[in-house]
């Protein structure tokens, strides 16, 4: 494939190409099958764009997907972006009446735990279908 100008391929070919003038450059082209970075900015976009496109996430999410299952790799997890938002998160907490900080560092341990683990096999859906829930039933309380 040629390069249009003011195209860089992937973040990691930037060092390689002669350096362009930031008003130069009109194009980043991000390749999520072969970049573990490209995937996760794809994927933090999908997620940002869900609310007010929820086609592109949807079709951004399928194609991620798609190139996770290629190689074998599973969903990204951005440990810095989540570890920044949990920052600001326990920023904002720690100006509330009832800020428990030592409640927010148990929570922090946990996230570094499972940041440190590998990704699961299969990606947890964050959508609840109705079969999800238990029907309710009705009994006789003190029956036993």
């Amino acid at each position: 494939m040629s390069f249009r100008p003011g195209t860089i391929r992937s973040p990691s070919e930037a060092g390689c190409i002669a350096p362009v003038r930031a008003s130069e450059l009109s194009r980043i082209e991000l390749d999520p099958q072969q970049d573990r970075h490209a995937r996760a900015a794809l994927e933090a976009y999908a997620d940002s764009a869900a609310a007010e496109m929820p086609w592109l996430a949807e079709w951004l999410d399928e194609r991620l997907r798609d190139a996770a299952q290629d190689d074998g790799s599973g969903p990204t997890y951005c440990g810095a972006t989540i570890e920044r938002v949990f920052d600001l998160a326990q920023a904002w907490a720690a100006g509330q009446p009832d800020y428990a900080a030592s409640a927010w560092e148990r929570v922090r341990g946990q996230l570094q735990r499972m940041l440190a683990q590998p990704a699961p096999p299969e990606p947890l859906s964050h959508r609840v279908t109705a079969d999800d829930f238990a029907e309710p039933v009705a009994g006789i309380a003190g029956a036993d």
